[in-house]
């Protein structure tokens, strides 16, 4: 019997997306193609529309709105008119249609700046949040390499605002993304060598990274680590995952569950293989999925060599506007049914098996990792204050 990724109907099964970002909870006008660049330059809007990710965002999006045929002017122009009439329809079908079920939003990168009220009361799913560290950092190292501040102030006010996210009801992971700055081969830092005075900013974050993760000891919260290619001001030689094996070596760390944001791309097996050898580290195939159409199906299958598969991560890295986090959601569903029938058609395990897989990965593993309730349990509390 041959399997098919049509046999493997995965629509019914909730999305928790484990990393994405906010969009605008009002429309506001975009230009959409630049958005699906990974380049801080300003490129020519004809190079962007002829690329693999805006062909895939022009077809689901011409099926959606059941336009066939239709040009790029045309499917972007019938999208902005719904969106004008309507946009919380506009955003509510969109969750409907991809079923997403539960976000984590990293509200560090705000390239949408709106209150997290806001986006809570249009979002229909549960919405929680991870605090990226870097977020505080970043003024901190100024502040300390400027001398304004000694290293006991920063250590004080970084301790304080650290202590408050985790203490949130709603802050249910801790972000780094260390690899953008100084890159992820983290190396011991004494704390006698920072207060000579302002080191290298390398020995800066290594320092607050680790003390980061003595923090997510005490507290038992996931840390996600960005660990693979990025935005143009990324250096991907400073990226590798198997930079992070000191980091999980550390008897002091191995009770921190740790997520290895984005695969690893392109280094997506070695990402799989260290989930594979630590019982505290993840993998998570956001950013991937939806940037990288053709690598993330082949990123996929390395992660399923070797990691368990409990232990595998959906995400969609959406931000600005919510068709970012919904194209991400077809198209991991496609690819994923795709895998598993292959895997069923190899006799590696049969349709029921693929199912459960398929849940773990798109819900329940998420679900465990952030200790998340129940569906729709989640309390839209005010958030005023909480910014980050």
């Amino acid at each position: 019997m041959h399997s098919k990724s049509s046999d493997l109907d995965l629509a019914p099964i909730p999305l928790v997306d484990n990393h994405c970002h906010l969009f605008h909870a009002t429309f506001k006008p975009h230009d959409l193609p630049s958005l699906f660049s990974m380049s801080l330059n300003d490129m020519p809007a004809d190079q962007v529309r002829q690329t693999l990710v805006f062909r895939r965002l022009m077809r689901e999006l011409a099926l959606l709105l059941q336009l066939a045929g239709a040009s790029d002017a045309a499917l972007m122009s019938r999208r902005a008119a719904l969106m004008a009439a309507d946009y919380g329809r506009w955003v509510r079908g969109l969750f409907q249609d991809a079923n997403i079920r539960c976000l984590i939003v990293d509200t560090g990168y705000q390239p949408a700046d709106q209150s997290l009220q806001e986006f809570e009361e249009l979002v229909p799913a549960d919405v929680y949040y991870m605090f990226r560290i870097e977020s505080r950092l970043d003024d901190l190292w100024q502040q300390f390499n400027n001398k304004t501040l000694t290293l006991e102030d920063i250590e004080e006010k970084y301790d304080r605002e650290l202590e408050m996210h985790i203490a949130g009801s709603r802050t249910v992971a801790l972000k780094s993304i260390i690899g953008y700055r100084t890159g992820i081969e983290i190396q011991p830092v004494e704390r006698r060598r920072l207060k000579q005075g302002p080191p290298a900013e390398k020995a800066f974050r290594d320092y607050f990274f680790l003390r980061t993760l003595e923090k997510a000891a005490q507290s038992g919260l996931p840390v996600q680590i960005h660990a693979s290619f990025g935005e143009s001001n990324i250096d991907v030689r400073r990226n590798h995952p198997a930079m992070l094996k000191w980091v999980f070596d550390q008897p002091a760390f191995r009770g921190v569950p740790m997520v290895i944001v984005h695969g690893g791309y392109p280094h997506c097996f070695e990402a799989g293989y260290l989930a594979s050898v630590y019982p505290n580290v993840y993998v998570d195939f956001s950013e991937m999925n939806p940037f990288v159409p053709l690598g993330f199906k082949k990123g996929l299958r390395d992660i399923f060599d070797m990691c368990p598969f409990n232990k595998i991560l959906y995400g969609s890295d959406g931000f600005v506007v919510p068709e970012i986090h919904w194209l991400a959601a077809r198209m991991a569903r496609a690819a994923m049914a795709d895998l598993l029938a292959s895997l069923v058609e190899d006799g590696l395990f049969d349709i029921d098996s693929a199912f459960t897989v398929a849940k773990m990965v798109f819900e329940e593993n998420a679900v465990a990792l952030y200790r998340l309730p129940a569906p729709g349990a989640a309390e839209k509390v005010k958030t005023a204050g909480r910014e980050a």
